[in-house]
């Protein structure tokens, strides 16, 4: 969803972090997640690994923005399933989620959300360098699941479904209710054949006396 992009975009800078240039990362020169290669090729196509490293977040914003939400029109997708491809276009490339979209499109909401991103995992596992990075990756995919899910409006968790408990204790307090209307009822009557007694034991004495 449209409205979605700042706060998408901005869990996505968090896991993304600042600048590294690891020789066993084949992106190179990173910073907020963005390559030498973007950096050339949407602000200075001269740019250098320095530049990347003093490179200020609105460009790096601008590239996310245009390489990866607009391109996959996250715009236009339900609310969480736009976070599950957003975040798995930057760390795979667009063409990923892409074919997960179309591959489980029978699909909506959660389900969707967790087809995406066990379809995701699998990719990553089967990675030469899953034992270097995996657990990284691992909590990072975990972490846009739940966030997913709880902008579709879903569970993140195991248990009962979202809004049942608000539901349960409705039907608890309507329950005790019922229960305390029946007591004084109960109550009224009991009263009320004690007090009938109570005269007919008076008029019987009047009469007899």
């Amino acid at each position: 969803m449209k409205s979605n992009f700042n706060d998408c975009l901005n869990r996505l800078l968090k896991d993304e972090g600042g600048y590294t240039n690891d020789p066993r990362d084949p992106g190179g020169a990173t910073n907020f997640g963005i390559t030498l290669t973007d950096y050339r090729l949407y602000i200075n196509k001269e740019g250098t690994a320095n530049d990347v490293r003093l490179m200020h977040v609105e460009d790096a914003k601008r590239i996310y923005k245009a390489k990866y939400w607009d391109a996959l029109d996250c715009d236009n997708l339900p609310s969480g399933v736009d976070y599950t491809c957003f975040d798995y276009g930057v760390n795979s490339g667009l063409g990923r989620p892409r074919k997960a979209l179309q591959r489980f499109k029978s699909l909506e909401g959660t389900k969707l959300i967790d087809a995406i991103n066990n379809e995701r995992m699998a990719f990553l596992q089967a990675l030469r360098t899953f034992p270097v990075f995996g657990k990284g990756w691992t909590r990072r995919v975990d972490g846009v699941r739940a966030y997913s899910k709880k902008l579709a409006g879903g569970n993140t968790t195991a248990g009962p479904v979202a809004g049942t408990a608000t539901v349960g204790a409705g039907a608890a307090i309507s329950q005790y209710f019922h229960q305390y209307e029946a007591a004084i009822l109960i109550g009224a009557v009991i009263a009320a054949i004690a007090v009938g007694t109570v005269l007919h034991m008076y008029i019987n004495r009047k009469s007899n006396g």
